[in-house]
């Protein structure tokens, strides 16, 4: 039985090198995931999950194994919830509907708020920014001081609407667990606002409308976490049905965030359409083969005013940093 971490890397590397010489088949996966599993090795079950996620499910609910042990690596569930049994899939969900909700809010209560404030016009009373009031008057060239030089900061929410599209094609089968992650601290972030929901692959599905005030926030992470990875990538059509939802809505700033790969491998040429919208966000996953393939797409995009680009980390530990510019900046 493996059980030191050099013997971790080996099986890794090994794992590897059999896919890289395209000899990693159904069955090799299969062996190879029952040695990581007897030592505990999810990194390892984790990539051959990208290869054959319905192997590594036979394995992990066999009668050797314990299936519970897939609930150490919340990415190992995405990438293989749907070709789990359904009582034991019921079961992961029972165990991390709950989990992941706690998980996101403590990620959005770790966000410092206070370091995006909006201005705000003075009236008696309101706090003062000292240095940049200072910075105000002198820059204004005039020789008295009066209130119009004065910078008051507010710390409060932007009320706008807005529309979340995730992109759950295939080819972003290995950062599912990040999207959706994301997509849950947004939800909690803006449950107070009119926001609205779609995922896509081939065709856009609503998680959420954004005149719906009826759904609940664990009924909004189970469709999240029920997402599955599948299909070609249309972004026009999600577009298409979010300016159609961010029509129905009266709000002084209206925007999209949009979590892709970008590649748009069906539907229409969305940029036309992007350009029509006022806010977009678009939140890029860090794969290096799609992003070379998208990089003149890249260029074009950074060039347009009405868009910001970000690049969704693949750990947690920054994956906050990205969320809190893309919420308050």
């Amino acid at each position: 039985m493996l059980s030191s971490s050099t013997d971790h890397h080996r099986l890794i590397e090994t794992i590897l090198e059999y896919r890289l010489q395209q000899k990693l088949d159904t069955s090799k996966t299969m062996e190879f995931t029952e040695e990581a599993l007897k030592s505990r090795n999810l990194h390892a079950v984790e990539i051959l999950a990208e290869s054959y996620p319905h192997a590594v499910a036979d394995v992990v609910q066999t009668e050797n194994f314990d299936s519970s042990i897939i609930l150490e690596s919340s990415s190992l569930i995405f990438q293989i919830k749907d070709h789990l049994d359904p009582s034991i899939e019921k079961k992961m969900m029972q165990v991390l509907i709950p989990r992941l909700i706690k998980h996101s809010e403590s990620l959005f209560h770790s966000i410092d708020r206070s370091k995006y404030p909006q201005r705000s016009r003075y009236t008696p009373g309101k706090k003062w920014n000292i240095e940049k009031t200072i910075e105000n008057f002198l820059s204004s060239g005039q020789s008295n001081f009066d209130y119009s030089h004065v910078i008051c900061e507010e710390r409060k929410e932007r009320k706008s609407s807005i529309f979340l599209l995730i992109d759950k094609s295939h080819s972003v089968i290995q950062y599912l667990k990040f999207i959706i992650l994301s997509a849950v601290v947004f939800s909690l972030a803006l449950e107070k606002q009119d926001m609205g929901i779609i995922s896509f692959d081939t065709e856009p599905t609503t998680i959420k409308h954004i005149n719906d005030k009826t759904i609940s926030r664990s009924q909004i992470v189970k469709k999240l976490i029920q997402l599955s990875s599948g299909g070609k990538t249309d972004i026009h059509s999600a577009l298409t049905n979010a300016q159609k939802e961010l029509s129905t809505v009266i709000s002084k700033k209206k925007t999209v965030i949009l979590i892709s790969d970008l590649l748009a491998t069906s539907g229409m040429d969305f940029l036309p359409l992007l350009r029509t919208f006022e806010d977009v966000r678009i939140i890029i996953t860090p794969r290096r083969q799609t992003l070379q393939l998208t990089k003149p797409l890249l260029g074009y995009l950074r060039r347009m005013n009405n868009v910001r680009l970000f690049l969704l980390p693949d750990n947690e530990r920054l994956i906050l940093q990205m969320l809190e510019r893309v919420l308050y900046e």
